[in-house]
């Protein structure tokens, strides 16, 4: 019932695609209801509604003994609440009417959403608001969730993909909350209790820190935000927990390895990027795309398509509200490994040297701008892409802002940053 987004996630994961009714305008409106900031993004050309509650409630506002417990209590609100008072009876409320009910944590907030037919917006307001409101968390089924957890991090650990990323984390952030994984040790979650969850949903689930979307075919909004009223009216006022600062230093060793048995070498090279609010982020965008984005980028046909090393091989450019990164990722074969690695450092070389066409700056801004108009269909793409702007930075660009951002970019502005990619900024993570 639960999805994990650690800072770098193999589900690559950007909160700057942005939904709308139609591929011109933005049509939504925020509202104050009990203190908690709502937003309503009517679709009305769609057949679903998506409600979802957002909260900057990740696992970098954790200590280190309670690291995981953003991700655990995420877990333990399906545990029922006064209404719907055990987790057959929350799964059946949302199951008799076939709504998609599911919730995910990340470093820096989570997420809680049904997505259903119209006709049932009430009901699945209410299964969420009691889950939220009136968590019960009972001792028996903390316990026994406890191992569900365990074998989620050991899921994780299994998949060399998932791992790498952690490890890369870990090691480049080091021991702070930037640098700790999302779903904690198991040290950790062996260790967490009623009173523990209990003090670590009133400090964030507030009503400054939280943000409720709705987003698709809305029929009354008045009554949704009458029945909105009503639900949250308790919910305490203020958060009690500040997160640490970001920690701004780089790691000493540029090429680090970890022991794991696979079939292949799975790496990652990263760098330091651009922050979510630096319209900068663009251009990184358009660098990486043309680097590792698709099928026709540099990565796919040099590496891939001539060589024959890889299956997968990409580039990407994340952006969070502390930092951005630019990342790369490969699984290679293991006797050609070096090989590998040398491939995908000459072709960073090139590209941070400056070496793009014209054609190719083209080509890629027609790219991203098209991947962003296929990626607003969906009352839940709209709610969480246009609610995580909200949660993080307060305010909203519209579709339209974005491609005129991107049409505005140059090719001159896209090679300036190029040398973000030059060999000292870059760092090798890899498990071999």
């Amino acid at each position: 019932m639960c999805s994990i987004f650690p800072i770098e996630t193999y589900i690559l994961y950007s909160i700057f695609l942005i939904c709308q009714v139609n591929h011109t305008k933005m049509n939504y409106s925020i509202k104050k209801l009990q203190g908690i900031d709502c937003i309503f993004a009517p679709m009305q050309d769609s057949n679903s509604i998506t409600i979802e509650i957002m909260c900057k409630a990740g696992s970098i506002y954790e200590t280190k003994t309670t690291n995981g417990i953003s991700h655990f209590l995420e877990h333990l609100f399906f545990k029922g609440g006064k209404k719907y008072p055990t987790p057959r009876a929350v799964a059946e409320a949302v199951d008799t009417f076939g709504g998609e009910f599911n919730a995910y944590t990340g470093d820096e907030y989570a997420g809680y959403y049904v997505k259903c037919a119209p006709e049932f917006t009430n009901k699945a307001i209410d299964v969420l608001g009691d889950m939220m409101m009136n968590p019960q968390f009972p001792k028996d089924e903390l316990e026994r969730e406890k191992g569900v957890v365990i074998q989620e991090l050991k899921m994780y650990e299994d998949n060399p993909m998932a791992l790498v990323s952690q490890k890369r984390q870990q090691r480049y952030f080091g021991d702070n909350n930037y640098g700790r994984p999302t779903i904690g040790t198991i040290e950790n979650i062996l260790s967490f209790n009623q009173d523990m969850l209990f003090e670590h949903k009133e400090n964030l689930y507030t009503k400054d820190n939280l943000l409720i979307m709705i987003a698709g075919k809305i029929t009354d909004q008045a009554e949704i935000e009458s029945l909105l009223t009503d639900i949250f009216a308790t919910l305490p006022a203020k958060k009690q927990y500040q997160k640490d600062n970001f920690p701004n230093h780089l790691p000493k060793e540029q090429s680090n390895f970890f022991d794991k048995k696979t079939e292949q070498n799975h790496l990652i090279i990263s760098a330091p990027g651009f922050k979510g609010d630096d319209q900068t982020r663009y251009a990184a965008s358009v660098l990486t795309t043309i680097l590792g984005g698709n099928m026709s980028s540099r990565f796919f046909q040099n590496i891939r398509e001539k060589e024959g090393l890889c299956y997968y091989i990409s580039a990407s450019h994340l952006s969070g509200q502390d930092d951005g990164t630019f990342m790369m990722r490969a699984g290679i074969d293991k006797e050609r490994f070096d090989f590998g690695v040398q491939r995908i450092y000459e072709e960073i070389e090139r590209i941070a040297g400056g070496d793009i066409s014209q054609e190719e700056f083209d080509n890629t801004i027609g790219y991203n701008i098209g991947q962003l108009q296929m990626g607003i269909e969906s009352s839940d793409q709209m709610a969480s892409f246009l609610g995580a702007q909200y949660l993080l930075y307060g305010k909203i660009e519209t579709l339209d802002e974005i491609v005129q951002a991107y049409k505005k970019l140059t090719l001159k502005e896209v090679k300036d940053i190029a040398n973000k990619l030059s060999k000292e900024n870059l760092y090798l993570y890899h498990i071999q």
